[in-house]
């Protein structure tokens, strides 16, 4: 019967409509980025796959505070830690030429330390290391920062093919079969190969060719996911 109604309503139709294309694209893109955390979670956790979470791109949390809260309502049988990596304060800047993009612009993106530091302020397991990729992790062991801790999951939100090979590269190490990897932005630079975060991961697979990796999942505007299936 309300199908029936709604079916031959215009009003209702372009009610429905108005509301759909009233949301921000950004605002469905990050909804559905906190739901692709959750199934890469709960996957680690179905597969008693061990290890922690990492973060490339925190900018004000969110998508880290979303990880969290997935993994306590899982009362998950695995010690997790959770490692967000982020210039914060400092913004957005450019290593590489050959990183530009027109939408992208230096000194976007900031976000208060401080401010993302008080929301973990009662989760010891959460661990935010300040800085640029290139300056924080580049050339170093993973060991370094996170001890003896395997990769889970690693979650790639930096935009731009130079960090996120820094942080691909970082985790290599520490990567299992069955670690989920997560990369935004994937279709940017009109989705060419050699640039964004396709290209680090193209990059990435060519350096290491023992990697084998499955798609898992596409989410929102423009994410994708991995599994690891042999190293």
């Amino acid at each position: 019967m309300l199908f029936e109604i709604a079916k031959n309503s215009h009003f209702l139709q372009n009610l429905v409509v108005k509301f759909v294309s009233s949301v921000h694209p950004s605002i469905e893109h990050n909804l559905v980025k906190v739901g692709m955390i959750k199934k890469a979670m709960f996957h680690c956790e179905l597969e008693e796959i061990e290890g922690s979470y990492f973060e490339f791109g925190v900018y004000e949390g969110t998508s880290l505070y979303g990880a969290l809260k997935t993994y306590q309502k899982l009362k998950s049988k695995q010690e997790r830690n959770f490692y967000g990596f982020d210039s914060f304060d400092e913004g957005f800047k450019y290593f590489d030429d050959a990183d530009h993009h027109p939408y992208f612009k230096e000194g976007d993106f900031k976000s208060s330390y401080e401010k993302t530091l008080k929301r973990f302020k009662k989760s010891k397991n959460v661990k935010l290391i300040k800085g640029y990729f290139e300056e924080v992790v580049s050339g170093k062991r993973p060991s370094e920062i996170c001890g003896a801790d395997r990769c889970a999951i690693v979650f790639i939100d930096c935009d731009l093919m130079g960090p996120a090979l820094v942080a691909l590269s970082f985790v290599r190490p520490i990567l299992e079969r069955g670690s989920v990897i997560i990369l935004d932005d994937y279709w940017a630079y009109k989705a060419n190969s050699d640039l964004g975060t396709r290209g680090a991961l193209n990059k990435f697979l060519q350096d290491n060719p023992e990697v084998e990796l499955t798609e898992y999942y596409k989410y929102g505007h423009g994410g994708i996911s991995f599994i690891v299936t042999n190293l």
